[in-house]
C-alpha cells in the first residue's frame, strides 16, 4: 500500500526542505542467527564424515584389497555412506526453508519498526497503523528462494569435495590421517563459505527492505552511503554522498547492498518541494 508521507508531513507543519532518514543497519545478532541456520547443513556433513564416511574409508584401506572386484565393493560401500549423508543434508535443506522464513519474517518486522521509528523521530508522523508486513511479501519470497538455492549449493559443493577426497584416497591408498586432514579442510571451506553467504544475505535483505519501504512512502531518491569496508569497489566509494533516483541506471543495475558482499546502504530522502 502506497503511503502519501509528504502530505502527512506537511499536515504537521513541517518546514524543512527535505526529510532525510538515517540508514538502518542489521545487527550482529541477526547476522549470527542466519549463520547458525546456514551451518545446520554443514554440520550434517561434518557429523556424517566423522560417523559414517571416514570409518568406512579406514576399514576399506585397512583391508588392503588386491582383487579389483572386492575393491569396487569397498568403493561402493563408501559411496553408499556418502549417499546416506547426502539424504540427511537434503532433509536439512528442507528444514532450512522453514527456519529461514521465520528469520526473514522477524528481520522484516524489526526493519519495519525501525523505519516507522525513524520517520516518527524525523517528522512526528506515526505510520504504525498504516504500514503492514505484507507490503514486502514479494521481497521475502524472492529472498527465500535465493537462499534455499544457495544453501543447497553449499551442500552440493561439500559433497563434491568430500567424495573427491575419499575416492582419490582409495585409489592412491592415501593414509587415513592424511585423508582426515583433507576432509577437515574441505569442511572448513564449506563452513567459511556458509558464514560469508549468511552475512551477505542479511545485508541484501536489509537493502531490499530499505528500497521497498522508501518507495512505499514516496522517497524516490536516496543518498549513497559507502560501507567503509577495507576491500571495496572503487566505483562504490566514488558514489559516497551522491544522490540517485531509484529509477536511475545506477539504482537499476547496481544499487547499494546488492552486489556480492557489498555493504553500502541507501539513505532515504523525501523531497518536500
Amino acid at each position: 500500500m502506497r503511503i502519501d508521507l509528504k502530505w502527512q508531513v506537511k499536515a504537521t507543519g513541517y518546514r524543512k526542505a527535505d526529510v532525510e532518514l538515517p540508514q538502518i543497519e542489521p545487527t550482529k545478532a541477526q547476522r549470527d542467527e542466519l549463520a547458525r541456520i546456514y551451518l545446520t547443513v554443514v554440520r550434517v556433513w561434518r557429523v556424517g564424515v566423522r560417523d559414517q564416511i571416514f570409518p568406512v574409508y579406514k576399514q576399506a584401506l585397512a583391508e588392503q584389497v588386491a582383487i579389483d572386484k572386492l575393491m569396487r565393493d569397498r568403493v561402493g560401500s563408501v559411496e553408499t555412506e556418502i549417499e546416506a549423508v547426502d539424504g540427511q543434508a537434503v532433509r536439512a535443506v528442507l528444514s532450512f526453508r522453514g527456519l529461514f522464513r521465520v528469520w526473514a519474517t522477524r528481520l522484516q518486522l524489526w526493519h519495519m519498526r525501525r523505519f516507522i521509528q525513524t520517520i516518527n523521530y524525523a517528522t512526528k508522523v506515526d505510520l504504525s497503523t498504516q504500514m503492514q508486513p505484507v507490503d514486502v511479501q514479494e521481497t521475502l519470497d524472492d529472498v527465500l528462494a535465493r537462499n534455499v538455492a544457495l544453501v543447497r549449493d553449499v551442500s552440493d559443493q561439500a559433497r563434491g569435495r568430500i567424495a573427491d577426497i575419499v575416492y582419490r584416497g582409495l585409489q592412491n591408498r592415501t593414509p587415513a590421517r592424511e585423508v582426515a586432514k583433507q576432509l577437515s579442510e574441505a569442511l572448513n571451506l564449506s563452513r567459511d563459505r556458509a558464514l560469508r553467504i549468511a552475512t551477505d544475505q542479511t545485508q541484501k535483505l536489509s537493502s531490499a527492505l530499505d528500497k521497498d519501504r522508501q518507495l512505499q512512502v514516496g522517497m524516490t531518491e536516496f543518498e549513497w552511503r559507502h560501507s567503509g569496508k577495507k576491500h571495496y569497489r572503487p566505483e562504490h566509494l566514488a558514489r559516497n554522498g551522491k544522490v540517485y533516483a531509484w529509477n536511475s541506471e545506477v539504482a537499476k543495475k547496481d544499487p547499494p547492498g546488492f552486489a556480492p558482499f557489498c555493504g553500502c546502504k541507501a539513505k532515504g530522502i523525501l523531497r518536500m518541494d
